[in-house]
């Protein structure tokens, strides 16, 4: 068997491993999150669909080619693409706040990871200074988050559900 070969499967196989194994997450999430207490506003996601392509593509065009290190980093990078644009498309039908975390831009925060909210400890006149569709939390496992929501009017009713949740405290 061919280097190239060999390496035309493994990236493949990774390709569809990711496309079949990372819905199946997204249920598995879905579970576990509880209530939808608040739906938020989903993008369009039409790069999904290119990206699929222009992966495959480059990973077969890449097989006609010399086997070298730069041939073999661009198919990593196709791999990678693949699953970035798969967890965003996934994920993007289930975006909201539920009763346990919050699914928004790629993002599972869970409510006992929360930490604090560092711009909203500022005083009133300080969070002015800061995006309105933004909301930072400081997390025990993956330090500081920017939720970033597609509307002002959905970061404040999400910091009016997670109030209400007794997840901010006032």
């Amino acid at each position: 068997m061919s280097l190239n070969l060999l390496l035309l499967i493994l990236c493949y196989a990774a390709m569809i491993c990711t496309l079949i194994l990372l819905p199946q997450n997204t249920k598995k999430i879905v579970n576990k999150a509880g209530t939808l207490l608040y739906s938020l506003k989903n993008k369009n996601n039409l790069g999904f669909y290119a990206v699929c392509i222009v992966a495959f593509a480059l990973v077969i065009l890449l097989f006609f080619q010399q086997v070298t290190l730069y041939t073999v980093i661009i198919d990593l990078c196709a791999v990678f693409g693949l699953f970035i644009v798969t967890k965003e498309w996934a994920l993007k039908k289930v975006y909201g706040v539920y009763q346990n975390l919050i699914i928004i831009n790629s993002t599972v925060l869970e409510y006992s990871d929360i930490v604090t909210f560092p711009i909203l400890n500022l005083p009133k006149e300080e969070q002015e200074h800061y995006q309105k569709n933004v909301l930072v939390v400081a997390t025990e496992s993956k330090g500081n988050i920017n939720l970033i929501f597609e509307t002002d009017d959905d970061c404040s009713k999400v910091i009016q559900i997670l109030t209400e949740q007794d997840i901010i405290k006032e």
